[in-house]
């Protein structure tokens, strides 16, 4: 279960954000004490969100509006991470033909110096082209072994998050609350 405790609902949303409601950004700290929550825990692990609100902010109407609104911010969230993905693979495929094109001048330049005759400036320029050929492979091939990973990860949280179940709870004047993570946001 992962906690948050307001004063008031309107604490989870971004105050400077003009859309409608439903469509409203959440609070940068909510978004990210929320993202942080569940990246703790393995992603097949069921998780879900409770909402602790003052008694006279607690409706069924407030729920469903909070419900969406998570939703939405989410969803958007992860289709940044798509196109964000979409952006870094074709990066990816344009600078590995880039990197094959100049490894391949390069290999044909140091074949083309293996007929001249042998010279400690041949070997120099020679050896210097094969590894900056080399060294130009780095980037594509981190982008394809490493570099879509985090974005990945990034994108299955948010998915996640999109199909965790909410409820809203009342704040009770005591303070008592079910074991899990709290968020207590800072006063607007």
């Amino acid at each position: 279960m992962i906690e948050l405790e307001l004063k008031s609902f309107l604490q989870l949303f971004d105050s400077f954000d003009p859309a409608p409601f439903r469509e409203k950004e959440l609070n940068l700290d909510a978004e990210e004490y929320l993202y942080n929550a569940v990246d703790e825990f393995p992603l097949k692990k069921p998780l879900e969100i409770m909402i602790y609100l003052p008694p006279s902010e607690v409706s069924a109407e407030i729920e469903a509006d909070l419900k969406e609104a998570i939703k939405n911010h989410f969803s958007y969230k992860k289709l940044l991470a798509d196109i964000e993905l979409k952006r870094l693979l074709y990066q990816g495929r344009r600078n590995l033909i880039i990197a094959l094109t100049f490894l391949f001048l390069c290999l044909l330049v140091t074949r083309l110096l293996a007929t001249f005759e042998e010279s400690l400036v041949k070997t120099l320029f020679s050896e210097g082209l094969l590894i900056i050929g080399w060294v130009a492979m780095w980037e594509p091939v981190h982008i394809f072994l490493y570099g879509w990973w985090p974005i990945v990860h990034k994108r299955n949280i948010y998915e996640k998050i999109i199909h965790m179940n909410v409820y809203i709870g009342v704040r009770s004047p005591a303070g008592e609350r079910a074991p899990g993570y709290r968020f207590i946001p800072k006063e607007l």
